[in-house]
């Protein structure tokens, strides 16, 4: 079944140009890779909220997470993970937003695939893994080979990157960050008089400050750096 499903999602990338793909693993199905087996035992939820700093040495990147018990020390004795910088803690649910190097072997493998954007927010969670990414058919092809043998998925969903006008925001923003943007407008965060506070908004969404900070923050940049480009 699965070389069914792989021979049709590798025909559907061959026949179009750029494809959206979204994978999911479920908990129990990353218990044998060591450095994910070793972050689940720690944490109760990774988020990787913006990526910082992408190269050689790692990936630099702006992470909520939720330990298990304690402060993040677990975390930083895993030997793929390096806590950079603790910024804030929420008191209230235990979150932490910092930056981390990550140089686990599956994301840096990732780096050497020409034309793959890897999206955060991704990360763990209570239910499994979820990571999406933007490219080329051909690259893509070839990131889907390599999960199929090192990490065979447990789902996978495709999405058509459609180039007309009225998507190009899609293209940017993840759908996530979209439903954090119209809940930010509605409710008043951009307007004049900034109608509603940081928390109160996260509240209103189900997520800890420190989540809604970093994701205003990189829809923020996202969008800046869209009208600079079109303002050439």
């Amino acid at each position: 079944m699965l070389s069914l499903t792989f021979n049709f999602i590798t025909n559907e990338f061959i026949l179009n140009n750029v494809r959206r793909l979204r994978l999911r693993w479920n908990r129990s199905d990353l218990e044998g890779i060591t450095e994910f087996k070793q972050l689940m035992d720690v944490v109760h939820k990774y988020e990787v909220l913006a990526h910082m700093k992408l190269g050689e040495d790692g990936i630099e990147h702006l992470a909520e997470i939720i330990p298990e018990e304690g402060g993040l020390e677990k975390i930083d004795h895993i030997p793929t993970f390096d806590v950079l910088e603790i910024h804030e803690k929420d008191e209230e649910t235990g979150s932490y937003l910092a930056s981390v190097n990550l140089t686990h072997s599956i994301p840096m493998m990732m780096l050497d695939l020409e034309k793959i954007h890897l999206h955060p927010p991704y990360g763990l969670d209570k239910d499994g893994l979820e990571l999406n990414f933007t490219g080329r058919s051909d690259s893509m092809k070839r990131l889907i080979e390599l999960f199929k043998i090192t990490m065979p998925w447990d789902s996978i969903s495709i999405q058509s990157v459609k180039s007309n006008e009225g998507d190009v925001w899609r293209d940017i923003l993840t759908e996530r960050q979209i439903e954090v943007l119209r809940q930010a407008v509605l409710l008043g965060y951009y307007s004049e008089e900034r109608g509603i506070k940081i928390k109160d908004l996260a509240e209103s969404m189900g997520m800890a400050r420190s989540t809604m900070g970093g994701h205003l923050k990189l829809i923020e940049q996202s969008v800046m750096s869209k009208v600079v480009d079109d303002i050439g």
